[in-house]
């Protein structure tokens, strides 16, 4: 696990601080949620269990919209990444919980250098927070949840590294680091940085607090996975924006079709 000096650093140098500039809560939630720093090899038996849950994700998404617009999709919605961190929420993929798994072990084995693995591992564990403070129940798909959440998290990251300030370690600045890092990462972790960059609003209260209709927004959430697989690098924000407001929309008005594909995404 990381050194007494590095947790240190992470909570008085970056979380604390930076939750005065940004006031979202992950202080807060640190000392709350039980974090705990696991072996590769659990971070990734617990990655398989999470990709099972995936694929009946997938059965159900197949139940519920076109033939083409399925295939063009799937790709897409299994495309998960290799976990280095995992935020838990209680009843999603265990009983107990909330708790955060970070696996500094598989970060140090990625990252040779300490400095890139000390920035990798802060945004990883801020990233996570970011779950955790938009955490709320929930119904509908985890593997579309992930295009609106994943993207959301690694832009409340970004802030909260960015909010203390410029740093550097050996030379090495710390926001140049972590901003490299995001752009490497898959499509739907990658948009947070044009989130973080963006001057328009994208809202993680608003998606926090409309979750819970995520299993009526289908057709939205699939738009919105569809518009980042074809243009990430190439976003326009006013599109960007306007899908995410559709997403976060409240209220809506139900019709028959809405409550049988809810009724669907319900079925074990």
């Amino acid at each position: 696990m990381p050194s007494d000096d590095m947790l240190m650093y992470f909570e008085k140098h970056i979380i604390a601080p930076a939750e005065e500039e940004c006031g979202y809560g992950i202080y807060s939630k640190a000392l709350e949620i039980p974090i705990f720093f696991v072996s590769e090899k659990t971070i990734n038996q617990k990655g398989l269990a999470i990709d099972c849950g995936v694929s009946d994700d997938l059965r159900k998404l197949h139940d519920i919209v076109d033939e083409d617009r399925f295939w063009k999709l799937e790709t897409a919605l299994v495309d998960r990444g290799d976990p280095i961190g995992l935020y838990l929420p209680k009843g999603e993929f265990q009983d107990q919980g909330p708790e955060i798994w970070v696996s500094y072990e598989k970060i140090r084995n990625q990252h040779q250098k300490w400095q890139d693995s000390k920035y990798t591992t802060a945004l990883t564990l801020v990233h996570e927070l970011g779950h955790a403070i938009m955490d709320a129940p929930t119904s509908g798909l985890y593997c579309l949840k992930t295009w609106v959440e994943e993207p959301l998290a690694n832009m409340i990251a970004l802030y909260y590294l960015d909010s203390v300030g410029p740093s550097t370690t050996n030379g090495f600045d710390r926001m140049e680091y972590v901003t490299d890092f995001v752009k490497t990462q898959s499509a739907n972790y990658a948009l947070g940085l044009n989130l973080f960059r963006s001057n328009r609003v994208f809202d993680w209260k608003a998606w926090k607090n409309a979750k819970w209709l995520l299993c009526f927004k289908i057709d939205a959430l699939l738009d919105w996975v569809e518009y980042i697989k074809g243009n990430l690098g190439n976003v326009d924000d006013l599109r960007l924006e306007a899908l995410f407001r559709e997403i976060v929309r409240q209220p809506i008005e139900f019709n028959q079709t809405l409550l049988q594909q809810a009724e669907k995404l319900y079925e074990k």
